[in-house]
C-alpha cells in the first residue's frame, strides 16, 4: 500500500454569492446582521478544545445582468474578520431585477474561474490559495432562476460551469428557490442545494425564509458546520 494522502486540515478560502437584484433586500440585511454568527460557528472551539476551522478568508461577491446592467458584477477582495465581511455585505446595493431569470451562471463562472496563487505562494486577497493549500467554497443566495445560455463566456451552458466548478474543486452551497434549474445545478459534484420555500412565489419564500431570525440563524450555524466539514484538502 502507498502511503496515506497527507491534507491540509482546517483552511477554507469562503465566496458568498449574492443575487443583488431588488427583492434581495431581506437576504442581505439578514446575511449582514447575522454574518458574526456564522463565523463564530467556525472557530467556536470543540471538547477537545479545537477549532473547525484553523484558517479562513471569505468576500462577498454581488451580481446582476450581465447583458443589460452597466456592472453585472461586484467584487471584494478576500477578508479575515466578521467586520470586514459584513462591511462587503452592506456595501451590496440591491437594485434592478425584476425581470428573471439572473445571471447567476455568468457570476459563478467568474468566480470559480478566479485566479489562484502558485504553490507555497503567500496569500492574494484578489485569488483563491493554491488548490491544495484551501478548500474553496461557494455561498449562493438568490431567490431567481437562472438564465442559459450564458452571456459571458458567450454560448456557454449549464454543463460548462458544472466542468470549471469541478476542475477548480469549488465545493457549492445553493439557497435558492425549488425549481428544477437548481437541481440541475446540484448535480455537480459536492454541492448541496436548500431549497427555499413556502411563500406566494420564490421571492417571498426567500424573504420569509431570511427574516424568521431563529431559523436562519439555526441555518448559518448549520452551514457554518458543513463547511468546517469541507475545510480538508489533499495535498496534490
Amino acid at each position: 500500500m502507498g502511503e496515506p494522502l497527507q491534507k491540509t486540515k482546517g483552511v477554507v478560502d469562503l465566496v458568498f454569492l449574492i443575487d443583488v437584484t431588488g427583492s434581495m433586500s431581506p437576504c442581505l440585511n439578514a446575511l449582514k446582521n447575522n454574518i458574526n454568527l456564522f463565523v463564530q460557528s467556525l472557530t467556536t472551539r470543540d471538547a477537545n478544545n479545537t477549532t473547525p476551522v484553523r484558517h479562513w478568508r471569505a468576500k462577498a461577491v454581488g451580481y446582476r445582468d450581465f447583458e443589460h446592467d452597466a456592472e453585472p458584477i461586484i467584487d471584494h477582495p478576500f477578508v479575515e474578520t466578521a467586520e470586514e465581511l459584513r462591511e462587503q455585505l452592506a456595501s451590496l446595493v440591491p437594485e434592478g431585477g425584476g425581470d428573471e431569470p439572473e445571471s447567476l451562471l455568468e457570476a459563478l463562472y467568474a468566480v470559480a474561474t478566479m485566479r489562484a496563487t502558485e504553490k507555497d505562494a503567500p496569500p492574494d486577497p484578489y485569488a483563491w490559495r493554491y488548490r491544495s493549500s484551501a478548500a474553496r467554497v461557494v455561498i449562493i443566495f438568490t431567490d431567481a432562476s437562472y438564465k442559459e445560455p450564458l452571456a459571458q463566456p458567450k454560448g456557454a451552458r449549464l454543463d460548462d460551469v458544472i466542468n470549471v466548478l469541478m476542475t477548480n474543486r469549488i465545493i457549492l452551497s445553493i439557497f435558492a428557490p425549488n425549481m428544477p434549474c437548481y437541481e440541475r445545478l446540484a448535480e455537480a459534484d459536492k454541492a448541496e442545494w436548500y431549497p427555499v420555500e413556502g411563500g406566494a412565489n420564490p421571492q417571498e419564500s426567500l424573504a420569509l425564509f431570511t427574516s424568521n431570525q431563529d431559523n436562519f440563524k439555526e441555518t448559518l450555524r448549520q452551514l457554518a458546520r458543513t463547511v468546517s466539514k469541507t475545510a480538508d484538502v489533499p495535498l496534490i
